[in-house]
C-alpha cells in the first residue's frame, strides 16, 4: 500500500511539479497573508464555479490582507494528488476534506489541525449534526459547509403524470414503470457511474441501510459481521436488477458526472439518482415551472427489509480545514476563510445558490423552492451510512470497480460482496489492521 502510495506522489509530483493552479497567484500585501488552498471543484461545472467564486469574491472584499491562491481539481485527481503532497510533506495551508475515512489517510495521520478551539465560541451557529466528532477523541479536521443526503431519487412529477404513472411504492412496482417509460421514448432512472463512486455514494449506501441497517453495518465496520451476508448482497442485488433490466441511463458506466444531470434537466428522464448536493445545479438549470413539479423521494421500498423505512444515507458534509504547522497570523487567516465558507457569510450566499448549509436557520422562506424542499426533505427523511464514510477510501478501489463489472455481468453480487470483504478483512482499519 505504502509503495502504490508513493508511486502516485512520485507521478503526481512529477507531472504538476507542485505549481498550485487553477485562480492564479496572487501576492499578499504589506503586512499581509499567502494561503496556498486545494479545492474539490469541476471547473467545467459553470454553476459551482460561478457559485464557489461568488463567495471567494465576498470573502476578498472582507479581508484585503489575506490572499487566496487556489489549486482546482475534482474527482480521483484531487484525492491522488492530496495523497501525492501528504506522502511528499508538502501539503497545502488550506485543504478540501471529508468528514469520513474519504480523506481519512490525511485527516488520521496528525497532518491536519482539530477545529474545535476555533469551532467552539461559534457551535451555536451550526446545526449539532453537522460538528459530530470526525476522529477518534473527537476531533473535528473540517467545518462542514452543509449536511448531506448522497441519496435523492429527483421525480419529474410532471412526466410521470403524463405516463399515467405515480411515485412507486415498492421495487417491484419501479421496474414495472420501466417498460411504460421506455416506450414512451424516456430513460426510467438517470445515473452516471464512470467515475465508480456514484454508484456506491448515491446508492449502494442507502440500499444497505434498508436492507441491513445501522446496527449491523456497526458490526460488519469491526468484523462482527461480513459484507458476504445475505443483507449486503441483497442491496447489490437490486443494483443488478435494475442493469439487467434496463432501468438506468444506458452506458452508465462509460458516463461521466454530469451526463444524467443533463439527460434529467432535458426531460429525458424521468428520476435521477444522485445527492442532495445537486440541488444547487437543479436550481440553476431548471426553469421556474420545472422546479414546481421537481420531487425529492427516496428509493421505494424493499421486499424484507431489515433497516429503517424510507431511509436514505446522509454524511455531514465536506468542508476545508487546515495544515497541522500552521499558527499565528497564518493559522488565523486560515480559519478566517474556513468559517467564511460554512458559516453565516458563505451560507448566506449558498442558500440563495440552491444549497442547504449546515448553519441554523440559514434557509428561510425567502430561500429558492428547490433549498426548501430539500431542508424538508432531509428534515424528514432518516438515513444512514455512507459506505465510503465509514469504510477506509483504498477499499473503494475494490468495491467501486467491482460494481462495474457486475453491472457488465463479468461478476456476480456474491463475488462482489467476497471480494470486497476480502480486502475489509485484510486491510481496513477497522477490522483492526
Amino acid at each position: 500500500m505504502l509503495r502504490n502510495v508513493l508511486m502516485v506522489a512520485m507521478i503526481t509530483l512529477a507531472v504538476t511539479g507542485m505549481v498550485w493552479a487553477g485562480g492564479g497567484r496572487e501576492q499578499a500585501p504589506a503586512g499581509g497573508v499567502t494561503l496556498e488552498v486545494m479545492h474539490y471543484l469541476d471547473l467545467a461545472d459553470n454553476t459551482s464555479t460561478t457559485n464557489f467564486n461568488e463567495v471567494v469574491d465576498a470573502f476578498r472584499a472582507a479581508n484585503p490582507g489575506i490572499r487566496l491562491n487556489f489549486d482546482y481539481l475534482f474527482d480521483e485527481a484531487y484525492h491522488n494528488k492530496l495523497q501525492a503532497v501528504a506522502v511528499a510533506g508538502q501539503l497545502p495551508d488550506v485543504l478540501f476534506l471529508w468528514p469520513g475515512k474519504r480523506t481519512g489517510d490525511v485527516t488520521g495521520a496528525g497532518l491536519v489541525q482539530d477545529l474545535r478551539p476555533w469551532i467552539e465560541p461559534v457551535r451555536d451557529q451550526f446545526a449539532p449534526a453537522a460538528l459530530t466528532p470526525q476522529g477518534p477523541n473527537g476531533e473535528i479536521w473540517e467545518l462542514p459547509e452543509q449536511i448531506t443526503a448522497t441519496h435523492v431519487m429527483f421525480t419529474n412529477e410532471r412526466l410521470l403524470r403524463e405516463l399515467g404513472l405515480s411515485f412507486p411504492r415498492t421495487f417491484q412496482e419501479l421496474l414495472a414503470q420501466g417498460e411504460v417509460i421506455r416506450a414512451a421514448g424516456y430513460i426510467p432512472i438517470a445515473m452516471d457511474n464512470g467515475g465508480g463512486w456514484q454508484m456506491q455514494s448515491c446508492l449502494l449506501s442507502a440500499l444497505v441501510e434498508r436492507t441491513a441497517g445501522r446496527d449491523w453495518f456497526d458490526r460488519a465496520i469491526i468484523g462482527e459481521a461480513s459484507f458476504t451476508d445475505s443483507q449486503f448482497v441483497r442491496a447489490l442485488e437490486v443494483i443488478k436488477t435494475l442493469h439487467d433490466q434496463d432501468m438506468f441511463t444506458p452506458g452508465i458506466n462509460q458516463a461521466e458526472y454530469g451526463q444524467a444531470l443533463t439527460d434529467f434537466v432535458n426531460e429525458r428522464a424521468v428520476y435521477l439518482i444522485d445527492g442532495g448536493w445537486r440541488t444547487s445545479n437543479l436550481a440553476s438549470e431548471l426553469t421556474a415551472e420545472q422546479q414546481q413539479y421537481l420531487g425529492y423521494n427516496v428509493f421505494p421500498a424493499l421486499p424484507n427489509e431489515q433497516g429503517t423505512p424510507g431511509s436514505t444515507a446522509i454524511v455531514p458534509g465536506t468542508g476545508f480545514g487546515m495544515n497541522a504547522n500552521l499558527s499565528g497570523e497564518k493559522a488565523d487567516a486560515a480559519w478566517a476563510w474556513i468559517y467564511h465558507f460554512a458559516g453565516p457569510a458563505g451560507s448566506r450566499i449558498k442558500a440563495q445558490q440552491g444549497w442547504l448549509p449546515a448553519v441554523v436557520d440559514a434557509v428561510g422562506p425567502d430561500a429558492p423552492l428547490l433549498t426548501r424542499k430539500l431542508a424538508d426533505f432531509l428534515g424528514t427523511t432518516p438515513g444512514g451510512y455512507v459506505i465510503d464514510a465509514v469504510m477506509d477510501a483504498e477499499g473503494m478501489g475494490v468495491l467501486h470497480p467491482a460494481l462495474q463489472e457486475m453491472m457488465f455481468g463479468r461478476l456476480t453480487p456474491q463475488q462482489v460482496a467476497q471480494r470486497y470483504e476480502q480486502w475489509v478483512a485484510a486491510n481496513d482499519t477497522g477490522r483492526g489492521n
